[in-house]
């Protein structure tokens, strides 16, 4: 650099003025730069960081699928959830329990065809559906759909028509519950006979 500072036989003031320039030259490029990208590394450090944590966050759910897995073989195996196709006919039994408990007095009884694409969206579960008619006080209705909603046996209120009666002391009216049921599983299409041959 002192060479070709030499080689152009500047005077002694115009060398400083150079050495003023060369250096405000200097500052400049490394405030366009350099100092804008000093913190970079703190960043890329800060994402690195951020990417271990999510994969060992992933790598631990990921450990966790056996365990998953083994509880819904469990939930798959259990019938209490549900109503077995066996037992269906206990939906007018469990309805008329509880409405004795809750003291809601079932006038009649209809069973009602679930054969309608709306109650058919689940290839896991089959459906049971009564109306029943009623004649109860509001308290009492309300304490009986509670008790039907909060059992294990998937029983829920399809549709409701409620007046009051003559006197208007009490409603009547019917209620259509559904009760969902475990479908029995079929046997595996690997598992047929082949046919004819030996």
């Amino acid at each position: 650099m002192s060479s070709f500072v030499s080689q152009l036989n500047l005077r002694p003031h115009e060398r400083r003025i150079l050495f003023v320039v060369l250096a405000a030259v200097f500052l400049l490029v490394n405030a366009v730069f350099v100092w804008p990208r000093f913190g970079d590394w703190h960043t890329a450090q800060q994402t690195f960081q951020e990417s271990l944590k999510k994969r060992s966050d992933y790598q631990a759910e990921i450990d966790r699928i056996p365990g998953y897995q083994r509880r819904i073989r469990e939930l798959e195996g259990q019938g209490s959830a549900v109503l077995p196709e066996e037992q269906a006919l206990q939906l007018l039994r469990i309805v008329q329990a509880k409405a004795q408990e809750h003291r809601v007095a079932i006038t009649q009884t209809r069973a009602v065809s679930t054969t309608s694409s709306l109650t058919s969206t689940n290839v896991f579960f089959d459906e049971q559906a009564i109306t029943v008619g009623v004649n109860t006080g509001g308290e009492e209705l309300v304490a009986f759909l509670h008790a039907i909603g909060s059992g294990d046996s998937m029983i829920r209120v399809r549709d409701m028509d409620l007046r009051p009666d003559q006197r208007r002391y009490k409603l009547v009216g019917n209620i259509t519950l559904v009760a969902s049921y475990q479908k029995k599983t079929r046997p595996a299409s690997g598992a047929r006979r082949p046919r004819g041959g030996n």
